[in-house]
């Protein structure tokens, strides 16, 4: 009886153990790969915005990223206290840009800023 008890807690123990590796695992491949989609998707974006001067569908990006969604939001910001010498400087918009990460159905989440000058 107690060599069962004994086995019963090394069972649950490892069982314990098993399912922390597996949550490391797909938090590491998250915080991973995160970085890197937001990176493409801000860049593919500001290509689209600087050849088509509108924004790019970007739902291909996500074939290399099985069970990652994203959401992007940009905002034009004032730009009033920014002035350059240069006279084409000054007709570039100041634009933010937020992308979001999302993976495991939102259980995992990464967002990053970027401000890019995108010219009229």
């Amino acid at each position: 009886m107690v060599a069962v008890a004994i086995i019963a807690i090394a069972f649950t123990s490892v069982l314990k153990l098993h399912t922390q590796t597996v949550a490391m695992n797909i938090a590491s491949n998250f915080y991973a790969k995160a970085p890197l989609l937001a990176q493409k998707i801000i860049s593919e974006w500001e290509t689209g915005m600087a050849t088509n001067g509108s924004i790019p569908p970007l739902s291909e990006t996500l074939e290399e990223f099985p069970g990652f969604t994203f959401e992007t939001n940009h905002e034009t910001l004032a730009s009033d206290s920014l002035y350059s010498e240069k006279p084409d400087d000054n007709d570039s918009l100041l634009v933010e840009i937020v992308c979001t990460i999302l993976y495991n159905h939102g259980e995992y989440h990464y967002t990053t800023k970027a401000l890019k000058f995108i010219s009229q």
